[in-house]
């Protein structure tokens, strides 16, 4: 069942570096992933930026596969075939 549950706080403090991500439209997603949480093999029709904030992640796409971690910065070109999997201690 859809809910709306009104506001209690209008603002919102937003770290510069995030906003700074923004494209002219589009948005920016903050995921929290457990040690062990797999996203299987997947694309985006669009580009796609992603910064590990904390912890570490065993990251595999087409031509290649690395472990990433905390100020890490991957980006993806659209259609670029990806998986991840969260490593010990989870990862955002």
């Amino acid at each position: 069942m859809t809910q709306i549950i009104a506001g209690t706080k209008t603002e919102f403090a937003i770290d510069p570096d995030i906003l700074n991500l923004l494209p002219a439209q589009g948005s920016v997603e903050l995921q929290h992933d457990a040690a062990g949480k797999v996203h299987h093999f997947h694309t985006h029709p669009v580009d796609e930026i992603l910064m590990i904030i904390s912890g570490r992640l065993n990251f595999i796409w087409d031509g290649g596969e690395r472990v990433v971690g905390a100020g890490d910065t991957i980006f993806l070109p659209a259609g670029t075939r990806l998986q991840s999997e969260a490593l010990e201690g989870g990862a955002i």
